[in-house]
């Protein structure tokens, strides 16, 4: 098994740091901002940013110089695209059955 390059944890450590923080701001703001149009803003803005670092991040992974599992590439960059995708749901998606919070 090839050990992991200093680079290639750092990327690894950053891309789990951005899910943590996604998930932490997701759920404090979204308990905060029900009724707060600002703080809705705010939650949204952090998200779409948090979702295109990781997005960089795991492109630079992809790089062939990052000795990481192609399993391992495909399952992080899976994360970020469903992160993302929840995003869209959550904030933009009409089709949801409900209003979109941020055009409310």
């Amino acid at each position: 098994m090839n050990r992991l390059s200093s680079d290639s944890k750092k990327i690894v450590i950053w891309l789990w740091a951005n899910y943590g923080i996604f998930a932490a701001a997701f759920f404090i703001l979204g308990t905060l901002g029900s009724g707060n149009r600002t703080i809705l803003w705010v939650n949204f803005i952090l998200d779409v940013a948090i979702c295109a670092v990781s997005l960089v991040l795991n492109i630079l992974l992809f790089l062939p110089r990052h000795k990481v599992s192609f399993l391992g590439k495909i399952t992080l960059m899976m994360i970020t695209l469903c992160l993302a995708a929840f995003t869209w749901f959550a904030f933009l998606m009409l089709e949801n059955g409900l209003p979109p919070v941020l055009f409310c």
